[in-house]
């Protein structure tokens, strides 16, 4: 989830848990709670690929939370005169991070460091203005109704709740269309897309091939889109569809590429993506996508794709997107 819902979703926690209002340095330390766990951005300053393999690492798992809990609780100036936040604030607002980064689809180490295993329950979109707003407009109306502003940001936190039930709703029709659509598949994925909480992107998965399709459950809803230029919407988000005429796109799997296990970038980006996929290969080079990043799709910005260059010393390079790559060992 993008840091300014992380950071408004605290300051709801804030000011509807605690009985009594919180002095305004402890409700910006809640705030800073709940945008905490994004810390491992420091991860960067060794490398791209060292930060993208260990973000929502051990800063984002619940085996760790016990431990950040305390350590933040024990370091607060005032504690033994009962002016420091209670642990049981802190470590919801933490929890509310790593619970807010679990319903996308990035994938978040909840087990690290005992595992590297990423859930990601597919509901919500990494950015979504309408989620957003699910906490922010209360919060908004907290500042002309004040003697309310408990009250409302408990409806903020409820709001937020709500949309996710929504998502939750809507990606169980979008799971049963693919089912009916692609029968026999392993397995089946629905990400959510971008602008509006109907738009998902179906996946069934075949030994051999990924089927994937874009579909709007609700063609008439407009979400947000229409608050950003068109030529934004059409870069991040295919081409919608309904739902009795979509059309399915077959990619070639990673795992159905004979020969490449020798090759570098390989066995990382096998552990980094859900749903890897062939979409280019000559004698130069091969290059790789993931579906949950656009990979493949006609038209779009797709990111994290993997380029292997080769030769008699193949090179292989994460393409975070068009024009910024990092080599990969």
């Amino acid at each position: 989830m993008d840091p300014l819902t992380h950071a408004i979703s605290g300051a709801a926690l804030a000011r509807a848990l605690p009985n009594k209002s919180l002095p305004t340095k402890q409700v910006i330390l809640v705030v800073v709670l709940a945008m905490a766990p994004d810390a491992d951005i420091v991860l960067k300053f060794i490398s791209d690929t060292t930060y993208l393999h260990y973000h929502r690492g051990v800063t984002h798992s619940i085996l760790m939370l016990p431990l950040w809990t305390w350590l933040i609780y024990s370091l607060q100036p005032g504690r033994e005169h009962g002016n420091a936040l209670p642990p049981w604030l802190i470590g919801a607002a933490i929890a509310l991070h790593i619970g807010l980064d679990w319903i996308t689809s990035f994938g978040t180490m909840l087990l690290a460091p005992l595992s590297d295993w990423r859930a990601a329950l597919d509901l919500v979109f990494i950015i979504d203005p309408l989620f957003t707003a699910c906490f922010l407009l209360p919060l908004l109306a907290a500042l002309i109704w004040r003697r309310q502003a408990r009250a409302l940001a408990c409806i903020s936190l409820l709001l937020g709740c709500s949309y996710i039930g929504l998502a939750a709703w809507a990606h169980d029709s979008a799971m049963r269309l693919a089912r009916a659509q692609q029968p026999g598949a392993a397995s089946y994925a629905a990400l959510p897309l971008p602008f509006s909480p109907f738009h998902w992107q179906l996946i069934a998965c075949w030994p051999d091939h990924d089927a994937r399709s874009d579909v709007d459950l609700r063609p008439g809803f407009a979400g947000s889109a229409p608050l950003f230029p068109a030529s934004f919407v059409a870069r991040y988000r295919p081409p919608m569809q309904a739902p009795g005429r979509l059309i399915w796109q077959n990619l070639p799997t990673m795992q159905a590429v004979s020969g490449i296990n020798h090759l570098p970038g390989v066995a990382f980006y096998r552990w980094f993506a859900r749903f890897p996929v062939l979409l280019a290969r000559d004698k130069q080079h091969i290059e790789f996508g993931d579906l949950r990043f656009g990979a493949g799709v006609p038209g779009t910005q797709s990111h994290f794709m993997l380029d292997i260059e080769l030769g008699k010393r193949p090179q292989a390079w994460l393409v975070w997107r068009r024009g910024q790559r990092s080599a990969l060992p």
